[in-house]
């Protein structure tokens, strides 16, 4: 059983992926994909969900063998890694989201004993990975009008994506951060790109673990080995950069002016 909770978050496209193999590199920690958006827990809490009502889901899930929870659909084509150490019975528990955002301020006020770490992203860069992405941006949709609400690809409860919400749901981080020092952890993805090591040991440490060989393996191989899938964790640190050379220049100056003077524009440096 489980010891540790933490509970990655982040927009789509920001990097949660990959930070969550990051964590599953260490053989004492347990990922579990976004368990409300699972076959087996579909929308199985909401809002008016109670502490124990949260704690039981997550005790469910700890158990819980999946092809969705544990990845296994990516697995299988090599797109996220098989790491042959790990304890049997893991004392972390490490849940990896990008939706449902609107539950994180009741969640954490119910369960103060999980940790939470949330990874943001330039705004143009999680923009152009998501309008680019033929497996999450709809075909015969136009950018120019969706890149902003996102409401082309919001087709249930707890989906967040366009500019609109990438915006709001980055200062709730910040707010969250401030209110709960101890338990609330932000990352940026350029960060963690360019000193993948030393951001992990922080990290790690923040949460109890060590930085065993494992994980060091993996980071190496995330960044040196490059697979061209929008779903692979396996990038060369230069793909991150792209948007710089592919996004439309119009959306990339909107997105410049309206973070200009706020407390968001340490994301888009």
């Amino acid at each position: 059983m489980f010891q540790d909770i933490v509970w990655i978050t982040g927009m789509p496209r920001s990097g949660t992926n990959w930070l969550s193999q990051i964590f599953a590199s260490h053989p004492k920690v347990r990922l579990k994909l976004c368990p409300l958006y699972s076959y087996e827990f579909k929308n199985a809490l909401d809002e008016n969900s109670s502490a124990k009502e949260w704690r039981e889901l997550l005790k469910q899930v700890y158990y819980k063998k999946s092809d969705y929870l544990d990845q296994e659909y990516l697995r299988r084509d090599g797109y996220v890694p098989t790491f042959e150490q790990r304890n049997e019975t893991p004392s972390v528990l490490v849940i990896k989201s990008t939706r449902f955002h609107n539950l994180t301020r009741g969640l954490m006020e119910k369960c103060p004993e999980i940790k939470w770490v949330a990874i943001v992203r330039n705004p143009c860069a999680s923009i152009y990975s998501w309008l680019s992405n033929p497996l999450e941006f709809p075909a015969g949709t136009d950018p120019r009008t969706e890149w902003r609400t996102g409401k082309c690809r919001k087709n249930g409860p707890g989906e967040f994506w366009g500019f609109e919400d990438w915006k709001a749901v980055s200062s709730m981080f910040l707010e969250l951060e401030r209110a709960y020092p101890t338990r609330f952890r932000i990352i940026s993805y350029k960060s963690l790109v360019h000193s993948a090591r030393k951001h992990t040991r922080l990290l790690f440490s923040w949460v109890g673990l060590n930085f065993p060989d494992q994980t060091a393996a993996f980071l190496r191989a995330s960044q040196e080995k490059h697979v061209n899938h929008h779903r692979a964790v396996f990038k060369a640190p230069s793909s991150s950069e792209r948007w710089r050379r592919k996004l439309d220049p119009e959306i990339r100056r909107t997105i410049g002016a309206e973070l200009e003077g706020s407390l968001l524009t340490r994301f888009s440096e």
